[in-house]
C-alpha cells in the first residue's frame, strides 16, 4: 500500500470515529486548575546542563476579571455593545495594570525569591514575571516557589523553565511551530517561471500559471483582495501611520538559506537580514518601501544558533520572511516591527506582552501555534492557555488587534502520528483564543482578463496525501465568543471523539475557529525572498493567510484614521454580520475587471465551498473551516466607516 493510501485510511478512520463514538466519555476541565502547574528545566530536558542559560516565567492570575464590572464586562462593552459609552473606547497600559494586576505583595515575594536564587528579573508585567539564570538556579527557584504561602500561590497559574539553545522540548512544555507549507517548483531558474504565462493587466503582472499551480504575485493579491481603490496608485490609503508587529522565533538571519538544506551548517554569528530581504522583495516586485518602515527588536534576547536548534531556526527564517513580506504587500505604507524571540517556546508570549504593554503596534500577526489537545495530555499544561489569554485580553482592552494562524493540518492535530498514535481533532492556539482573530486558509483562483475577472475562493481542502488543509474546529478551553453567540454559530458535530485524550468532546457552546480566512493553498501560493534570493518554492499555509489579513486590516485602519479604531477585528465582523447581513457579503464570482479599481461592495468575500477533513464550509454562514469568509478590503473599509452609527440608526428606525 502506498503512503498516500495509508494516510487516506487514517483520515477516513478518524472521521468515522468522530461520527460514531459513544457520548459518555469524561470531559476536560472547564477552566484553569486552582493548583499552579510547574515545569522545571530537568523535567523538560533531563540531560540539560545546570549551567545552561535559561529563562523562567511565572504566570499570574489577573484580578477583577469576572466580577460584574470587571475586565470581561468592560471588553464586552468595548466590542459587542454598540450602544455602550465604552464601545471602542480603549484604555492605556497604565490603566490596565492599575485595575487588573494582582496585589503588589505578590510581585514583591516572587521577585525577592528570584533574586535570592541568583536570578535576574527581566520583566514584570501585569500577568507575568520573567527572569534569567542558569538551569540549576531556575530549578531551585521553581522548587522553592511551589512551597509559597497560600496568599501567593493562589495568584499563580504556572511556572516554567524556558531553555535557550534547544529545539526539542517534551510534552511538559509547549513548542510553537510555523504554519507554512512549501511546494518545490522543480527548477533552479525562478526568473524563467516569472516570465512565462504571466497575467498582465494595465502593464502590471498579477499572477503566473506554472504547471498545476497558480502563483500569486504581490500586486495580484492587492488586486484580487480589492485594495486598489484605497491605494489609488500607492498615493492613497496604504497603511501609512499604522504599525504591524510580527512576532517570530529566531528571525531571518544570514546563513538561514544554506542551513535550510545543510543542517550541519551553523553560522558563526547571528546577523539579522530581515529588513534587507524586505527591501529586496519590494524592489523585485515593484512595491514602495523605505528603510525606515522596518525595525527588528529582541525583547527576550538575541537568538543563539547551535547545532541543536539550527534546523528549527532555519525553518523560522522562512516564516519570518513570509510574514514581513506579505504584511508589507497588503499594507505597503505601514511600519513593520519585527519582534524576535530567542526560542520557539513561551518567550514568544513574553515578546507579545512587551509589544502590548509598551503600545508598540496597532496590530500583531502570529503565524504559529500549538495544538490545544497537547496542553491536556499528561502531564497537563492547560493553565498556560489561560495565561496566554490574559495577554490577549490586555491587547483587546488597549485596542490592539491580534491575528493568528488556525493551522495547516485541517481539523486535526497530526503530530500524534510521529508517536505512532492516532491523530485527533484539535484547534490551534493562539488562534483559538477568544480575543484573537483566527485566520484559516483558502484556495484562491483567478481568471483575469482586461474585461472580466472571475474570482473563485473556496476552502484550502483537507488533502490526505499532503496532510494539509485549513485548520478549524472548536476550542477545548474557551467558550464561544459573544459575537459567535450573537450569530448562533453552527456546531457541525455535537460530539467529536478524541482518541488520544480518551474523551468524547462536547463541542456545543465552545469557541469556534477560525474567524476569517485568506489564501493558503501552496498550489495558489506565493514566492518569498530569503537571504537575498527567491527560493524555488511556492509558499502557502495559514502563515500566508495571517499576514495577508493583518495587512489588509492595517490598510483599512489607515483609511478610517482616528475616527474608528478597529482593535480586535473579529468582533467587528460578527456585529456587521448580525446587524447588516444583506450588505455583508460580496456574492458575485465574476466582475468587470474595472470594478477592482473602483471598488466592490460587501464587507467579506464568501468561501464558496470545501472541507477540512471533519467539517464543511456553509456559504453565507460562519463555519469551522473558513469562519465568516475573506476580507474585501474596499468593502470592509466602507462598512466600518459608517459603524456603529449605521447600527444605531437602523435600531431607532426599527423602534
Amino acid at each position: 500500500m502506498t503512503n498516500g493510501g495509508k494516510i487516506l485510511i487514517i483520515a477516513i478512520a478518524t472521521l468515522i470515529l468522530a461520527l460514531t463514538a459513544p457520548i459518555n466519555a469524561q470531559q476536560l476541565p472547564p477552566g484553569p486548575s486552582s493548583t499552579p502547574q510547574y515545569f522545571t528545566c530537568t523535567e523538560i530536558i533531563p540531560t540539560i546542563s545546570g549551567s545552561n542559560l535559561t529563562h523562567v516565567i511565572v504566570w499570574l492570575r489577573l484580578s477583577n476579571v469576572t466580577t460584574s464590572n470587571g475586565l470581561l464586562s468592560l471588553l464586552n462593552q468595548m466590542y459587542y455593545n454598540p450602544f455602550s459609552p465604552y464601545f471602542h473606547e480603549f484604555i492605556t497600559p497604565q490603566q490596565f495594570a492599575s485595575w487588573y494586576s494582582p496585589p503588589s505583595y505578590v510581585f514583591t515575594y516572587i521577585e525577592d525569591l528570584a533574586t535570592q536564587y541568583g536570578l535576574i528579573v527581566n520583566y514584570t508585567f501585569p500577568m507575568l514575571i520573567e527572569a534569567t539564570g542558569n538551569a540549576s538556579s531556575v530549578d531551585n527557584f521553581l522548587t522553592a516557589l511551589q512551597t509559597a504561602p497560600a496568599n501567593i500561590s493562589q495568584w499563580i497559574l504556572a511556572g516554567e523553565c524556558v531553555p535557550i539553545g534547544y529545539f526539542y522540548v517534551n510534552s511538559k512544555a509547549p513548542v510553537f511551530k510555523p504554519q507554512y507549507e512549501m511546494l518545490y517548483l522543480n527548477t533552479t531558474n525562478v526568473n524563467a517561471v516569472l516570465s512565462t504565462n504571466v497575467t498582465v493587466i494595465n502593464g502590471v503582472p498579477l499572477q503566473v500559471r506554472y504547471r498545476m499551480a497558480e502563483v500569486w504575485l504581490p500586486k495580484g493579491l492587492e488586486f484580487i483582495y480589492d485594495e486598489l481603490p484605497l491605494f489609488n496608485g500607492y498615493t492613497g490609503y496604504t497603511g501609512k501611520g499604522v504599525t504591524i508587529a510580527i512576532v517570530d522565533a529566531f528571525g531571518d538571519f544570514a546563513g538561514a538559506y544554506e542551513a535550510t538544506f545543510n543542517s550541519r551548517y551553523v553560522p558563526t554569528k547571528y546577523v539579522s537580514v530581515a529588513c534587507n530581504d524586505l527591501e529586496t522583495f519590494s524592489e523585485h516586485f515593484g512595491l514602495p518601501y523605505s528603510p525606515t518602515q522596518c525595525k527588528v527588536i529582541y525583547p527576550t534576547g538575541i537568538p543563539v544558533l547551535t547545532p541543536q536548534d539550527i534546523s528549527t531556526a532555519a525553518g523560522w527564517a522562512g516564516e519570518t520572511a513570509l510574514d514581513i513580506e506579505y504584511a508589507h504587500t497588503m499594507a505597503p505604507g505601514a511600519n513593520i516591527l519585527l519582534v524576535i524571540s530567542p526560542d520557539s517556546g513561551d518567550d514568544l508570549y513574553v515578546d507579545i506582552e512587551y509589544v502590548v504593554n509598551n503600545s508598540l503596534a496597532n496590530f500583531i500577526s502570529l503565524s504559529w501555534g500549538a495544538y490545544e489537545d497537547m496542553f491536556y495530555y499528561p502531564p497537563p499544561a492547560y493553565n498556560l492557555l489561560y495565561a496566554y489569554d490574559e495577554i490577549f485580553m490586555q491587547a483587546a482592552a488597549e485596542g490592539i488587534g491580534v491575528f493568528a494562524a488556525s493551522g495547516d493540518s485541517g481539523a486535526f492535530d497530526t503530530y500524534w502520528l510521529a508517536y505512532n498514535m492516532p491523530m485527533e481533532a484539535s484547534v490551534l492556539n493562539p488562534a483559538s483564543d477568544p480575543w484573537v482573530t483566527g485566520v484559516g486558509g483558502t484556495t484562491l483562483k483567478g481568471i483575469i482578463s482586461s474585461m472580466i475577472t472571475s474570482r473563485i475562493e473556496y476552502a484550502w481542502d483537507w488533502n490526505a496525501y499532503y496532510m494539509w488543509g485549513s485548520g478549524g474546529g472548536y476550542s477545548f478551553a474557551f467558550p464561544e465568543t459573544p459575537g459567535q453567540a450573537l450569530v448562533h454559530i453552527i456546531y457541525e458535530h455535537i460530539y467529536v471523539y478524541e482518541p488520544d485524550l480518551g474523551i468524547n468532546f462536547y463541542t456545543v457552546g465552545h469557541r469556534g475557529v477560525p474567524d476569517i480566512a485568506a489564501d493558503a493553498n501552496p498550489f495558489t501560493g506565493v514566492l518569498i525572498v530569503l537571504n537575498g534570493v527567491i527560493p524555488p518554492y511556492l509558499i502557502g499555509g495559514t502563515s500566508l493567510a495571517t499576514p495577508l489579513s493583518t495587512g489588509m486590516t492595517a490598510t483599512i485602519q489607515s483609511y478610517l484614521g482616528k475616527s474608528y479604531v478597529i482593535g480586535d477585528l473579529a468582533p467587528n465582523l460578527y456585529l456587521l454580520y448580525y446587524y447588516e447581513y444583506p450588505q455583508f457579503y460580496a456574492w458575485g464570482s465574476a466582475y468587470p475587471t474595472q470594478q477592482f479599481y473602483t471598488g466592490i461592495p460587501g464587507a467579506m468575500f464568501p468561501t464558496l465551498g470545501g472541507q477540512n477533513g471533519l467539517y464543511w464550509v456553509i456559504q453565507g454562514m460562519w463555519n469551522p473551516v473558513d469562519g465568516l469568509g475573506q476580507i474585501n478590503t474596499y468593502g470592509l473599509a466602507q462598512a466600518l466607516s459608517g459603524f456603529p452609527q449605521s447600527i444605531i440608526i437602523s435600531q431607532i428606525q426599527i423602534g
